[in-house]
């Protein structure tokens, strides 16, 4: 790497941090809950006062709701209170939940019908209630596909996965048959959220708020209230099909602390009991008296991509050339090592290491501004007076969308501004809070991102980048690319799956649609005396098991 880079990172990390600490609000008090008079000393045990025992995270940005299948955040909180058929685990694998177990062709739960349909049986648990005392069935789970396969579906992040589903059928209401039209490879990451029918049959699913603002759910916890700004409540579901002795704890503060330097200073002051932080705040809080950090390896990619869905993302960014002189001109073990403080991995592709699908042949964009320049100089963008490089009157200048709640991420996009105006490309920022832009991002009316995806244990990489991927908001489109992941969902069995997810990190490589830039992390700290906590780094979040957490003795 060399000197000057280096002197623009460490730059860049002052200017961050001192912009941080001066935007930065006062820590936010935790929320309050009636009757609680506890201290905030991370050594307390759980507030006594009548023995209850409540935990107080120090959450990140505001939900944009609480359905579940709609949100486009994580699903920590919904998790503590809906229950799907399966769950992701801390192993990278999914466990039956509402399911007695996940079917397989070995346990008979897969048969392959003689047209090529494939019928699969899922067993449910009886005598599982909802919160408010009904009884759930396997009509719940035909409504949910029904809304998950219906045009308002499509709010649904992996509607596609669902889609190779042509009937569910309800032999009893404890068995649920689906029959798909082929083979399916993410069959057991689905479900994941189950919908009460008697609450939302006849309902607008997306706007009806008296679910999205406060769910209905079958899990430990139950819902209580969301003021707006500050925290959601739930509390401990005494009904819980577990059994009585889940959950242990008796209650959950989630308070919404969005900027991450808040966040941590509260942790450091023994105002909260569990809270995540960046990869680059982890030195602050070794040490810290009465807590302890558990760094989480997480199924998940920070990258740096383009939007070719506007006319002037066709202009700019639709030669491949282009595309990957741009990364070449961008020094990644800078961002790792300088902006993370080596808390990461630099990525290569979308599946991470820790996966047995991850393929460590595929193509590398290294730092190496000399031939960045000249790949520019090959597709006809040449230096103009200021230095910016044009093309038939089209300056090469783009705007980076950063998000305000994500800083580290503006980090990331300063460094890279910083790199490509070696080169003759200009960078320009446009800061929009959370919601505006989640719009922004969904509406594909943008040129730039450091974004990042959190994938399933099973990494299906089809409803990210296929053409009409439910999630694909670049308006990339490869037919190539489609054919190799629709066959690589096609099949169940791992060796025939491996070379065809190997083929689709190789094609997305050698398209240069986006940059990998690193393999994420995912700090926790946490008092000392918290149990249970298993860290998860799918894309349902370590909440999966929050019915064993515990406080103190």
């Amino acid at each position: 790497m060399k000197q000057n880079t280096w002197i623009k990172i460490v730059s860049l990390l002052m200017v961050v941090a001192l912009l941080s600490t001066a935007c930065a609000a006062p820590a936010a008090p935790a929320a309050p809950v009636a009757g609680d008079n506890a201290a905030t000393d991370a050594q307390a045990a759980a507030p006594a006062e009548g023995g209850r025992k409540i935990l107080r995270v120090a959450y990140g940005a505001e939900l944009d709701t609480l359905n579940a299948l709609t949100s486009q955040n994580l699903t920590d909180i919904e998790i503590t209170m809906v229950d799907g058929l399966i769950m992701s685990d801390n192993n990278n694998s999914y466990v039956p939940v509402l399911a007695k177990e996940i079917p397989t062709t070995e346990n008979g739960g897969i048969v392959v019908k003689d047209d090529g349909t494939i019928e699969m049986t899922w067993n449910l648990h009886e005598g599982v209630k909802w919160h408010d005392g009904e009884e759930f069935t396997s009509a719940d789970v035909c409504f949910t596909l029904d809304f998950i396969q219906s045009e308002a579906g499509q709010a649904v992040y992996n509607q596609t996965d669902y889609m190779g589903i042509i009937d569910c059928q309800m032999p009893d209401p404890y068995t649920v048959v689906f029959v798909w039209d082929k083979v399916s490879a993410a069959y057991a990451t689905l479900f994941d959220t189950i919908l009460p029918k008697h609450v939302l049959e006849g309902q607008d699913v997306l706007t009806y708020d008296a679910y999205n603002r406060s769910p209905l759910g079958t899990g430990p916890f139950k819902f209580v209230e969301w003021k707006p700004g500050e925290y959601i409540r739930v509390e401990k579901n005494t009904d819980y099909w577990r059994g009585d002795e889940y959950p242990m704890i008796d209650e959950i503060v989630f308070s919404f602390i969005p900027d991450p330097n808040t966040r941590v200073n509260a942790l450091k002051a023994g105002e909260y009991d569990i809270g995540q932080i960046l990869p680059n705040q982890v030195k602050e809080v070794q040490d810290l008296a009465g807590y302890k950090v558990d760094l989480v390896p997480a199924n998940s990619w920070i990258i740096f991509e383009f939007n070719v869905a506007t006319e002037r993302g066709q202009k700019l960014f639709s030669d491949p050339n282009v595309r990957k002189a741009i990364f070449h001109a961008i020094d990644r073990e800078a961002i790792v090592d300088g902006l993370m403080e080596g808390t990461v991995q630099i990525a290569n592709s979308a599946i991470s290491p820790t996966s047995p699908y991850h393929n460590p042949d595929v193509p590398v964009y290294a730092y190496d501004p000399a031939q960045a320049a000249q790949m520019l100089d090959e597709a006809g963008w040449a230096p103009g007076a200021d230095g910016i490089r044009e093309k038939d009157g089209e300056r090469l200048s783009f705007t980076i969308t950063n998000r305000n709640s994500r800083p580290e991420r503006t980090a990331i996009a300063q460094a890279i501004q910083a790199m490509l105006k070696e080169v003759g490309v200009e960078v320009k920022f446009e800061d929009l809070e959370n919601a505006a832009w989640l719009e922004k991002w969904l509406s594909t009316d943008w040129e730039a991102i450091v974004g990042g995806w959190i994938i399933p244990a099973d990494p299906s990489l089809t409803a990210l980048y296929a053409c009409e991927g439910s999630n694909n908001f670049t308006g990339f489109c490869n037919p190539e690319l489609d054919a190799a992941m629709m066959a690589s969902d096609e099949v169940f069995d791992f060796a025939d799956r491996k070379p065809l997810m190997d083929e689709v990190q190789l094609l997305m490589a050698e398209e240069g649609r986006e940059l990998p830039l690193y393999y994420n992390v995912l700090p926790y700290v946490m008092r000392e005396d918290m149990q249970g906590f298993k860290g998860s780094g799918t894309n349902l979040g370590s909440f999966w098991n929050v019915y064993e957490w515990s406080l103190g003795e």
